[in-house]
């Protein structure tokens, strides 16, 4: 017993000249190694499966609310909106291939159906805006970079590509009571299912199906100005968000059905999807 410790304390005092250097190098060791799973988790999303992007110029443009009832029946003013910096935005909606890679990284809890339409290269569809959330906020930690859902006003900016906005359909209703129907209502198009992102021609800013593949989130809050005889009624509820693509709507962030798990509120007609804005 006493010829092991004593080999103990020979061994202990026979590394005692080295063990400034062994510190100083385990430190060393230490910081790349930290320096390396950094960079590791910054890089952790493969190129394959991150949002392609393009650089929307500084601008700006004349938006006009196309809901009559936020004027109850007057002339809407024009409101005019300046982007004083350029920013970078989806050129396609995110696709079932990129969210199915996160549901498989266990990112998320939602597997969104595709209704046999195709998943890979297709916008993924039946989406919340708070499985969205959940989305961007897995995106952001797995790369270092912040992504989020564009404002109304980014996404109708880089949609219409610096040109007037698309032609307004004629109205589904002429009654004023019947305005909401109006607006869950699709116009009529050759086939209900969703296409491959990317295809058709993309718009002069280079951005693919910002009108004719899917309604698409946005962050912006549902809201309406009311003129009464006592002056503007102002009304905001983010429980309900804008969706730009088919036409400008409104919707409850919440609207996955009991059938994909999650929420009482059945889809209402449409498909609704997203492309992201990632901030420099």
């Amino acid at each position: 017993m006493t010829g092991y410790r004593n080999l103990k304390l020979s061994v202990g005092q026979a590394l005692t000249g080295v063990s400034v250097v062994t510190g100083i190098a385990g430190l060393l060791l230490l910081s790349v190694s930290h320096v390396s799973a950094s960079e590791s988790s910054a890089q952790s999303v493969p190129d394959t499966y991150l949002p392609e992007l393009v650089q929307i110029p500084a601008g700006e443009l004349a938006v006009t609310d196309p809901d009559p009832r936020s004027t109850q029946g007057g002339d809407a003013e024009a409101r005019r909106v300046v982007f004083e910096q350029p920013f970078l935005i989806g050129k396609f909606e995110i696709t079932f291939e990129q969210w199915d890679h996160r549901y498989r990284a266990g990112g998320c809890e939602h597997s969104p159906n595709d209704k046999g339409w195709g998943r890979a290269d297709h916008p993924v569809i039946n989406v919340s805006w708070d499985d969205v959330v959940q989305y961007l906020d897995w995106l952001s930690a797995a790369t270092g970079e912040r992504y989020r859902l564009p404002t109304e006003d980014e996404w109708e900016y880089a949609a219409r590509a610096g040109g007037e906005p698309p032609a307004e359909a004629p109205p589904l209703f002429t009654d004023e009571a019947l305005a909401w129907a109006a607006d869950y209502s699709l116009a009529p198009r050759q086939s209900k299912k969703t296409k491959p992102v990317g295809s058709g021609d993309g718009n002069p800013f280079g951005l693919f199906g910002t009108r004719d593949n899917v309604w698409e989130w946005t962050d912006s809050c549902w809201q309406q100005t009311y003129k009464t005889d006592k002056g503007p009624v102002f009304r905001k509820n983010c429980g309900v968000r804008v969706l730009q693509g088919e036409h400008r709507s409104y919707m409850p962030s919440f609207v996955r059905g009991t059938s994909t798990g999650g929420c009482s509120i059945a889809p209402l007609p449409g498909n609704f999807g997203f492309r992201v804005v990632r901030e420099s």
